[in-house]
């Protein structure tokens, strides 16, 4: 990460990775002008149940799908912590090593409109912009709605530059893919071509990846 840079977060548990993941992911990275968005596999997610595959899989699954995505990276910090993961320490983390460099961390409009539930999340604020990607099924609680409003007043707008606290949404592709769907598809043995890249189906294939039911 070099310094004065714009650097783009986007996590998830990536279980497994698909187009619904990575389409999204070069239109922001274009549409913000990131010098790269760093794509965050998580190991224990606090919002769901285990993973259908293993940490390692699922970075291995990831590293292959953006290997030829010059503004796509890896970031597998969070993947590393045993222990539940908060965004608050990995902006931290982020911000002591590249001071002077803007954060911008995006998530979907279902997680910003629980935003208030989130560990410190006045911090997040102080250290990072936000980008809200819209999402037909998803629409702001009163809470995410007027804490959108209080940031916008506060910092003149939604332009997200060299500040933080900015609270911006962005319209992207959105395709109808979900990892669950995938998974269901896998266990019972029903086609995923077209849903993910083929490197990563082959992968699944080869190491016998959500067969069992117990993956959904």
């Amino acid at each position: 990460m070099d310094n004065d840079s714009r650097i783009g977060l986007f996590g998830g548990t990536f279980d497994p990775v698909h187009f619904g993941h990575l389409r999204p992911a070069v239109e922001i990275a274009e549409q913000y002008q990131l010098s790269t968005l760093f794509l965050m596999p998580n190991h224990r997610p606090g919002h769901r149940g285990p993973t259908g595959a293993s940490t390692d899989h699922r970075i291995d699954m990831l590293a292959m799908a953006i290997k030829d995505a010059p503004q796509l990276a890896l970031d597998t910090r969070e993947a590393e912590r045993d222990e539940p993961t908060y965004t608050i320490n990995t902006l931290r983390e982020i911000h002591a090593e590249q001071p002077t460099a803007t954060l911008v961390f995006f998530l979907g409009m279902d997680s910003f409109s629980a935003f208030e539930t989130w560990h410190e999340w006045e911090g997040i604020l102080e250290l990072a912009n936000l980008v809200v990607l819209d999402r037909p099924e998803a629409t702001h609680s009163v809470f995410s709605k007027q804490l959108m409003q209080r940031q916008r007043a506060k910092n003149g707008g939604e332009i997200v530059n060299g500040r933080t606290g900015v609270i911006q949404s962005c319209q992207i592709t959105q395709l109808a893919i979900s990892a669950t769907d995938v998974r269901r598809r896998i266990a019972s043995d029903l086609s995923v071509r077209f849903l993910l890249p083929d490197d990563v189906s082959e992968y699944i294939g080869a190491n016998n990846l959500y067969r069992s039911k117990k993956s959904l």
